[in-house]
């Protein structure tokens, strides 16, 4: 009887490793399949690329096509969040970043994408501690694009010297990103050194042409030095091509004082 009981116990055991065996599948914790992996991967670059190129509809096409093959790959569930993003629909955004975080704590991307929507929504606070997680994965291959966005919150606290400590660093890790140089402007625009301020906007403007608030801003230095006829030409720029929207209307407002 005792032998008995042994050998069933053996076949529970192996019937309970044979029954999770099959849950871990479900949950995704097994080994996906090699052509699994490749067609997943190969979907994800088409999405990357439909993302690049502004066709967030073929994009989140290939995303879910790659997330059904791969369902527990973070990436995925990142770009998904992306597409939603940069769609507004930022409570979806929240979803599949924050289930990106879920299956990767080291996911720095995910952390930095949603700190951008709690910025966007004002949430300075959780967006401080999503920079701040982003920052802590010493594998970040971005860590200057939090440093910036963190810089950037500090600027809007009045924590000037703070900013510019951290914008120091990210310039230090880039010397190629243009928003490091934006935010420094910005700090020295606030500190009324207007010369020091110009020089960071140019540079900004050297590396990333199209960056319209740097522009606005190169215009309303120039205003404040009294170079009137430097700053109508660039609002006048402003103003043709973005008329109708906010920074438009405030290059229009200051066409109307130099008039």
């Amino acid at each position: 009887m005792f032998r008995l009981n042994n050998r069933l116990k053996l076949i529970y055991i192996i019937l309970l490793i044979t029954g999770l065996s099959a849950v871990l599948y479900g949950c995704g914790l097994s080994q996906v399949s090699e052509r699994n992996k490749l067609k997943s991967n190969l979907y994800y670059k088409l999405g990357v690329g439909y993302y690049q190129n502004e066709n967030y509809v073929k994009a989140m096409q290939e995303f879910i096509r790659a997330k059904k093959l791969t369902p527990y790959s973070a990436k995925n569930y990142n770009a998904i969040g992306m597409v939603y993003l940069m769609t507004h629909r930022e409570g979806k955004a929240i979803i599949n970043l924050k289930k990106a975080i879920d299956l990767d704590k080291k996911f720095s991307d995910a952390y930095y994408n949603l700190a951008l929507i709690y910025i966007k929504k004002h949430n300075y606070k959780m967006a401080k501690i999503n920079l701040k997680m982003a920052l802590k994965n010493p594998f970040y291959n971005q860590p200057y694009n939090s440093y910036t966005q963190l810089a950037r919150i500090y600027i809007k606290e009045n924590k000037l010297e703070k900013a510019k400590k951290l914008l120091l660093i990210s310039e230090s890790l880039n010397k190629n990103y243009f928003l490091t140089y934006y935010y420094l402007g910005e700090f020295y625009f606030i500190k009324g050194r207007l010369n020091r301020g110009l020089l960071n906007f140019k540079k900004a403007l050297s590396i990333d042409v199209f960056f319209v608030p740097a522009k606005y801003k190169e215009g309303v230095i120039y205003f404040k030095l009294k170079k009137y006829n430097k700053a109508k030409v660039i609002f006048n720029s402003i103003y043709k091509q973005y008329g109708s929207s906010e920074i438009g209307i405030k290059s229009f407002d200051y066409l109307k004082k130099i008039k």
